[in-house]
Formats: structure tokens, sequence, C-alpha cells
């Protein structure tokens, strides 16, 4: 059985002019490229439970917004099976409208069609997400969605400007959720299989969590929950705030400096353990 290979696109950057929430809704601004990473970061770590690869097509730590052509060539190079964009919309300027949609690229393409109403199907049925849309599955030329070799499809996950999405988008949960939704959507698209039978949050690898910290991780760089996982300790949410205070890391949100915090005490081998 040939390994899968999935592209991961979180849209844009942290510091990209105009990507972020309307402060008259959410005070904080914050970036797409934050919550277009927090999904994608997701969507790695349970992924790493299967028999795939994943490739990032853009930069994990937010820090440059990588250009269209070059995360192209990434999904193409790794000749991956499929490519996931992940974004959020914006263009409503305060409005109560909104909701999920799913591009995909060429109006004659039946089969690209399919997949972009699976994906959008999966990730509503779990977000709950479906917006006031007239077209909720759309054809469009994004660049990454035309000049990529294999399937590719740009998830636009609520708006950043609306009364009704962007106190939803905020939320951790409304994030799991479309993970989730990615996962299901993945998982029946490319038939993958799990490399265990229960979910890696409930495994404990007794080695991993020997002594007062956690194995450091070895492998090549990644995102945290990636490397947490690659090392079978739970790198839910809920679990990394829990690490977060045990390490001294207060008011865990999930960001990219907390995250990078963490990962090089992991790296370290300093990475103290929560106790269970």
């Amino acid at each position: 059985m040939s390994e899968k290979i999935i592209a991961l696109d979180a849209g844009h950057g942290m510091g990209t002019l105009g990507k972020r929430c309307l402060k008259s809704i959410d005070p904080l601004q914050t970036r797409e490229w934050y919550l277009n990473d927090r999904i994608a970061d997701m969507v790695e770590a349970e992924l790493a439970a299967y028999f795939c690869r994943v490739v990032r097509a853009g930069d994990t730590t937010g820090a440059r917004d990588v250009p269209l052509s070059s995360r192209v060539k990434t999904a193409n190079t790794a000749k991956a099976d499929i490519y996931i964009s992940i974004h959020h919309n914006a263009g409503i300027s305060g409005g109560t409208g909104g909701g999920v949609s799913v591009h995909y690229y060429g109006a004659g393409k039946t089969d690209r069609k399919a997949k972009a109403q699976r994906l959008y199907t999966a990730v509503v049925s779990k977000n709950g997400l479906a917006g006031n849309r007239s077209q909720k599955v759309v054809p469009g030329s994004f660049y990454v969605l035309k000049h990529t070799q294999m399937a590719a499809l740009l998830l636009e996950n609520g708006f950043m400007d609306s009364a009704t999405d962007t106190p939803i988008i905020l939320t951790q949960y409304h994030a799991e959720k479309t993970a989730q939704g990615i996962i299901a959507f993945l998982v029946d698209e490319l038939q993958l299989v799990r490399k265990v039978d229960k979910p890696v949050e409930d495994v404990t690898d007794k080695v991993a969590h020997l002594g007062t910290y956690y194995r450091a991780y070895t492998g090549k760089p990644t995102t945290l929950s990636a490397a947490l996982t690659s090392l079978w300790i739970n790198s839910s949410y809920t679990f990394r705030r829990q690490i977060a205070a045990v390490n001294g890391i207060k008011g865990y949100m999930g960001t990219a400096n907390q995250n990078t915090q963490m990962y090089n005490l992991l790296k370290a081998g300093l990475l103290k353990r929560v106790k269970t």
C-alpha cells in the first residue's frame, strides 16, 4: 500500500496586511494566520496516527508569508495526493452573514467539485457553521488551486468581519471541530488506515513519561503538536495547557510564541511532564 501524502497550507503569514479580524468585533484583531495555523496543527497532529505523510506548504512559525508559487512547488515536488488550503474569509464589514465555503478549480472538473462538496459536508457536519452563503461550494481560480498537480481545495472557514461568525471562529472548540471535519474527509477520501486502534490522545507511552521531564524530541523540525504526538504524548489543546502551566507558561492560548517555548524545551529534554 503506497503512502498517501497530504499537503496542508495555513494561508498567509502572521503579519500579512489586512488579514485579521475586524477590530469592532475582536479588539485583539486576531490574525488570520493564527486561526488557519491552529487548525492545520490539529489536523497534522491527528494525522500522525495514520499511515500517511504530511507536508506543510507554508511557514509554520508564521514569521513570513510564503509566496504562493513556493507553496505550490512544495506540494508538487512532494507529489502530494491532495492539497488542503485553510483560510478564513472577510468582506461583509460587520454584517451578520457568513459561513463556511469550499473552493475548487475548474467549473468542468466534476471530480474536484464532488471532492469540494464532500469536504464542505464533513466540516459543517462537525462545526455547524453553514451560514447564509448562496454558494457553499464554489469554482475559483486561486493560484494554489490552479497550479497544483493534484486535487486541491481551499476552505474558507467563516468570516473574520462577521458579527455572527467571528465570536465562533475565535473559539478553540470551533477550531477543534473544524479539524475533526477535515480529518474525517481525508480519512474517507484517501482511505487512510490508523496505526493504532484507539486515538493517539488516549495512548500513554510509559517510557516517554518516566522521570521529571518528557523524553527529548530529536526528529525533524515540525510543530509542537506533531512533536508531542510522535512521542505518544497527548497533544490536545487541553493537555497542552496543562503542560504549559507545569512549565511556567501562564495564560496558554496556543500562540506561536508559547508553542515555540514549549517546543524548544521539548527538544532540549527539559519539558516538565504533567503527573498523571
